[in-house]
């Protein structure tokens, strides 16, 4: 009799943790999207500064202009619609965690890699 109580207690115990990490999941979904999608981005423009020596806001622009993002677990995309919030965004994060720096090259802006 407590055998069997005991294997409904542990049962229930399982479905109630395995509902509330589905919620907690499905609450942050939006949030891990969004942030795959600027490390995809980052990782792009660290590429494709590896193989240039600098690039300008239309390079980048071009760069960051199809990316796609999405979790393993989920049919949920998310995709650059607007370049330049994107860009903007991006270029001011990777500049504050010392990624890229900016310099003048021929009265334009133009970023380059940081050799660390």
């Amino acid at each position: 009799m407590f055998s069997f109580i005991y294997k409904v207690l542990i049962i229930a115990v399982t479905i109630a943790f395995l509902g509330s990490w589905g919620i907690i999941k499905q609450q942050r979904k939006e949030q891990e999207l969004i942030d795959k999608l600027y490390n995809k981005a980052s990782k792009k423009i660290i590429k494709a500064l590896k193989s240039n020596d600098s690039l300008s806001d239309k390079q980048i622009e071009v760069i960051l202009k199809n990316i796609k993002a999405s979790l393993f677990w989920s049919k949920s995309q998310i995709k650059v619609t607007n370049v330049n919030t994107l860009k903007k965004e991006l270029l001011k994060k990777m500049i504050d965690k010392d990624m890229i720096s900016t310099r003048i090259n021929k009265g334009k802006v133009v970023y380059c890699l940081n050799k660390n």
